[in-house]
């Protein structure tokens, strides 16, 4: 079976001894990976152009791929200062994508 991303994070936490703001700032991605996923089934629910569709896939597979290389990061480096600045990347990938459309 498949797990996204966010299931891999939220079983992962408990590896890793981090500050509180970075709990923080990770809480915030999972908050706003859930709401861009359930904004993502209602939208695609309503017909979109082929070109809108793929932007939206694309969008979103760029956030994770910014957030999926930060932790990896940080797993090898334990230096959270990069996984923040994904962490806030990747959620304004994700605003940008919901904004736009």
């Amino acid at each position: 079976m498949m797990t996204s991303f966010a299931e891999r994070i939220r079983s992962e936490l408990s590896d890793y001894k981090l500050e509180k703001d970075v709990l923080v700032h990770i809480d915030e991605w999972l908050k706003a990976d859930k709401d861009f996923n359930t904004w993502f089934l209602v939208t695609t629910k309503r017909a979109l152009a082929d070109d809108e569709l793929m932007a939206l896939l694309d969008g979103y597979r760029e956030s994770q791929e910014i957030i999926e290389a930060a932790w990896a990061d940080f797993a090898d480096r334990r230096d959270d200062t990069m996984l923040r600045e994904a962490i806030t990347q990747s959620i304004h990938r994700m605003k940008l994508l919901q904004n736009d459309l």
